[in-house]
Parts: structure tokens; C-alpha cells; sequence
């Protein structure tokens, strides 16, 4: 893991290379949001995984990224009824996700999906993980307000889509965030500068196409991509000529 931009907590700095984080793990060959998805994350020489995080009926804090699998919600169901329900691999238990990706060294944007069980969360984060190799993000201000009301120190970042873009400097004043993650439909609405003006740090999610890789790895205002493609996106971030590296 490159650790320049203070792993991507803050702004860039000159000679920092943008830093790459596989979208529910490196899911290519590995089903998303599994152990296997962040061990091939970090075999490729990612810098991160970005993870989903939701509570079972039976209180499991699991990776899994949809709310309802069927017509039954992850929050109503028992963690192995969640598990049956998906390919073998998927809906690990967090802490064993943080384990993996702590002996893989990798930074873990940790999304929690919904409100309610914030400080069992950052109990269990902060039990496997450094402070460093962590940033806790969400699409909701007050789940990261109260992140860091029960950890001060915890750097938090708040989701940015299309539909709350308007809405993003007053969410970041809600949610006291370090970190602006917008969507990638979002870099040209003028969030990008908005944020560098604020001296926050900018992670774009989920960047996929290569133009877009191409121009987000070489702007010095983005501090981390977030993709389903970490391999391209890891040659990019490395001024590596994609076309050059498949011969």
C-alpha cells in the first residue's frame, strides 16, 4: 500500500500518485464483498478495498451491499438465511473482512449502510484496524456525526450521488466529514473544486471507464479513485499506457 497522501485521508501531496480502492474488493474472479475479493485486492497491489456494511436480525455486523435480497430485507433475516441466500463467499462477518484486510496491509473505506448500530461498528473497526487504515463513510450525515461523537479521531467521509449533490456543502457541515466522495457522473458539476477550495480530501467512486481513470489519476485534486476495474486502474495511477501494458 502506497502510504503518500497520508493514505488518502488528506489532499495530495506533490509526487503522490492517486490511490486505488477495489469497489466491494477486487470481484473479478471473487464474488463482491467476499475474504477472496479482498485478498486478489490486495495480490494486485491495490492501496484499498471499499466495503458495505449492514446488521443482521440476529446482530451480525456482515458485508453485503443490497438492503433486500428477494422480497425479504438483510435487517429482518438471521445471518446464515443471509448467507443462503448468496454465492458461497458473500455476506462475511466485518471483523473477519478487517482481519483479512489488515494482514493484506490495505486502507478500508468501511460504508455503513444504515443508522442503528454505529458504535458496535467502530467498536469492532477499531478493534482490527488503526486508525490510519480506515475511513468510515456513508451516504448519511448523521451516522457519521455520531462516528465522531464516539470516535473523535476517526477520519469519516461523506457519499455524494447525483440527487444530493446540491445538498453537499450543507451534509458536510452536518456530518462533520474529512473526506468528499462523489460520484463520478459528479466531477465535472464543480464539487471537485468546491471541495479542493475547502481543502477537503476527494475520493471519486465508482470509476470504471478508462477516459475517466485517465483524467481523474493525473488531477492532483482527487486523493483516491474507487472502481470495479483496480487493475487499469492501478496501471493508470502508475502513468502506466494501458494499451502498452496488454502486449
Amino acid at each position: 500500500m502506497n502510504d503518500g497522501a497520508t493514505a488518502a485521508g488528506g489532499r495530495r501531496g506533490d509526487g503522490d500518485r492517486t490511490l486505488v480502492l477495489a469497489h466491494r474488493g477486487a470481484w473479478d474472479r471473487a464474488p463482491q464483498n467476499s475474504l477472496e475479493a479482498v485478498r486478489r485486492a490486495a495480490a494486485l497491489g491495490c492501496d484499498g478495498v471499499e466495503i458495505d456494511v449492514r446488521r443482521t436480525a440476529d446482530g451480525r455486523l456482515v458485508v453485503v451491499h443490497d438492503g433486500r435480497l428477494g422480497w425479504r430485507a438483510v435487517r429482518r433475516m438471521e445471518h446464515r438465511e443471509v448467507q443462503a441466500r448468496m454465492a458461497a463467499g458473500q455476506a462475511p462477518l466485518l471483523g473477519d473482512v478487517l482481519d483479512e484486510a489488515a494482514a493484506g496491509g490495505l486502507l478500508v473505506d468501511v460504508e455503513l449502510k444504515e443508522d442503528g448500530y454505529v458504535p458496535e461498528a467502530m467498536a469492532l473497526i477499531a478493534r482490527h484496524l488503526d486508525g490510519h487504515r480506515y475511513v468510515v463513510t456513508s451516504f448519511r450525515p448523521g451516522v457519521l456525526a455520531q462516528v465522531r461523537r464516539h470516535h473523535p479521531d476517526s477520519r469519516t467521509g461523506l457519499l455524494v450521488a447525483p440527487r444530493t449533490a446540491r445538498q453537499a456543502p450543507r451534509r458536510m457541515h452536518e456530518s462533520g466529514a474529512d473526506v468528499l466522495l462523489p460520484h463520478v457522473s459528479l466531477v465535472r458539476s464543480g464539487i471537485v473544486e468546491w471541495a479542493a477550495g475547502e481543502g477537503l480530501a476527494v475520493w471519486v467512486w465508482t470509476v470504471n471507464e478508462d477516459q475517466a481513470l485517465r483524467a481523474l489519476s493525473a488531477d492532483p485534486r482527487v486523493a483516491a479513485l474507487i472502481t470495479d476495474a483496480p487493475a487499469e486502474a492501478l496501471a493508470r495511477s502508475q502513468g502506466v499506457d494501458l494499451a502498452d501494458s496488454r502486449e
